[in-house]
């Protein structure tokens, strides 16, 4: 298996972040549903009862203000069409939704993304929780494809970290931007953090062996770094102890200056072919582009899911 592909297996799951995956289907249910109950607070959308207290059914618009690429389309089907949970008809009835624009597709100001068909009541009442999903999930995906747009020419595998707003619903924006996922949780993959290392004095050597003798099944071992000298160790250590999984480098906080030196000793040493390396911290759109000409296989970026500049969606009778 090529460089490239290993990268993919390893840090990119975006494949069972859908709603066949009951983790995943918790993640949107939690930003859906219980966003919505919690909207309602005891006595409902005090406000449209009074507007319509008769049955009434029309259609609303969902359109866009801004340019992005579309991101959120299965999650809000889901909530808006999705008759098997409990939460259902205690909240609001099942509506119609048909979406004209494609998941990762991009639309431009104006553009009709999709029609809402139902009770206006109901409507009104999930018109809030449907925009902050769609805008938050449109927002990330774009933010993601700019960045990829930016590496392009490169092969490295752009990831999200786990600093998110919105956990796997951010992950899964990016991945429709283009990037990976990085790990989806703490049982995922081993990451040994300098948090873990400070603890133990950095002893690498002594964490190799514990991990040489653990039971617990995981993807891949990533060990962060901060130094050249210990990326040459770890890589050591990764050589001698010859783990059954992939072992991944994560220089934290290295310019793109020192992981070009330390990635010409690794090759220098003969030890380059059987790990993986990732640059990560304070890498953003500025300078991703120097990061990436280093050759690193992965990058990890915080910015793809903090401080994301927003895309403007509204709803329109």
């Amino acid at each position: 298996m090529d460089r490239k592909a290993l990268v993919r297996l390893t840090h990119d799951s975006g494949n069972s972040l859908n709603l066949d995956n009951t983790t995943y289907k918790q993640w949107v249910f939690r930003y859906t549903f219980l966003e919505l109950e919690k909207d309602l607070g005891l006595y409902g959308d005090i406000t449209s009862d009074i507007a319509f207290p008769f049955p009434r059914t029309e259609r609303f618009k969902i359109v866009a203000k801004s340019n992005g690429i579309l991101a959120g389309r299965q999650e809000i089907e889901y909530f808006l069409s999705d008759k098997t949970t409990n939460l259902r008809q205690k909240l609001v009835g099942s509506l119609d939704v048909k979406f004209f624009v494609k998941e990762g597709a991009g639309f431009a100001k104006g553009d009709v993304l999709a029609e809402i068909y139902g009770e206006v009541k109901d409507i009104l009442a999930v018109e809030r929780t449907v925009l902050n999903l769609l805008n938050r999930m449109s927002s990330v995906a774009t933010n993601a494809a700019k960045a990829v747009s930016i590496s392009s020419e490169f092969d490295a595998l752009l990831t999200p970290t786990r600093k998110t707003l919105w956990g796997l619903l951010d992950k899964r924006a990016c991945n429709v931007g283009g990037t990976g996922t990085h790990r989806l949780n703490l049982s995922d993959a081993v990451l040994l953090k300098d948090t873990h290392l400070d603890v133990d004095g950095r002893n690498f050597y002594d964490f190799f062996v514990k991990l040489k003798n653990s039971s617990i099944d995981f993807r891949f071992a990533e060990i962060e770094v901060s130094r050249i000298t210990e990326v040459i160790e770890v890589c050591k250590l990764f050589n001698d102890f010859n783990l059954p999984i992939v072992g991944v480098v994560m220089m934290d906080n290295m310019s793109p200056e020192l992981i070009n030196e330390a990635l010409s000793s690794v090759k220098g040493m003969g030890l380059y072919d059987s790990i993986l390396f990732e640059a990560s911290g304070g890498i953003n759109d500025q300078n991703l582009f120097e990061y990436a000409k280093t050759g690193v296989d992965i990058i990890s970026m915080g910015s793809l899911t903090s401080g994301v500049a927003g895309v403007d969606i509204s709803m329109e009778f």
